[in-house]
Order: structure tokens, then sequence, then C-alpha cells
């Protein structure tokens, strides 16, 4: 299956809506971090879809800003570290395959 993304909401009675985003791919998704002047911004973009992380005030930033990078950069740094070792198994097996 080749690179895709897509939204769901959900929407129940007495609830607030729930928005999903979902990117999928590899050369398609794009990741860029600007820290020029004042700002501190992270976009992760795939085609027309956008998410970006901000503080939520640049001017004021707040400890809690400071938890939600570093906790951010902890999920990206764990997700990354597991695609890598996918990556070097599916290698492995498909190297392994061939030699049989």
């Amino acid at each position: 299956m080749g690179d895709y993304s897509y939204t769901t909401i959900v929407v129940e009675p007495g609830r607030s809506p729930q928005i999903g985003v979902s990117l999928h791919g590899g050369e398609s998704v794009t990741v860029l971090a600007s820290t020029k002047g004042d700002a501190a911004q992270v976009s992760v973009m795939q085609g027309d879809v956008h998410v970006t992380f901000t503080p939520g005030n640049k001017t004021a930033v707040t400890p809690e800003d400071v938890k939600s990078a570093r906790e951010l950069a902890e999920a990206f740094a764990a997700y990354a570290a597991k695609v890598e070792r996918l990556q070097e198994q599916h290698t492995a097996s498909s190297t392994s395959g061939r030699a049989a």
C-alpha cells in the first residue's frame, strides 16, 4: 500500500467530537523544525495535511509547554527506534529467506 493519510471524526451524543489524523508514508512525509528568532515549531506534513506543534503563546512559554515539547521529543525518539528495529527485522528476514 502506498503513502496516504486520513482523518476520522467521531461524534457521539452528549460528548465532544473526537478528531484523529493518521499519516502513513515514508518519502511523502516531511518533518520540519523552525527555531529561527522567537519561533519554536515542528510541522509534520503529507500532501495537503499539516500538523503543527507550537507553544500556546510564544512570548510567554510555560513549564507545561516545555513538558509537552519534551514528551513530543521522547515519543518521536521511541517511534524512530521502533521503526529502525522493525526495518532491521524486515531486512534480516528478507535476506534469510533468499539464502535458504
